[in-house]
């Protein structure tokens, strides 16, 4: 079940970064491109950090 979990993580990063690039690309306006990349790094962030085995607890 876990490698479900990750394989529709992935799918749904992938959409959202293929939605969200043509803005980055197009936008002329440096703080919105920074704001959209900070998105996408924290989705990208969230689906690697959920990843890790907390084993710990």
């Amino acid at each position: 079940m876990k490698q479900l979990q990750r394989i529709t993580g992935l799918i749904g990063l992938l959409l959202m970064a293929a939605f969200l690039v043509p803005y980055i690309m197009k936008l002329p306006q440096l703080d919105i491109t920074v704001i959209l990349l900070g998105g996408l790094g924290l989705a990208a962030y969230d689906f690697y950090s959920s990843g890790k085995d907390d084993s710990s607890s």
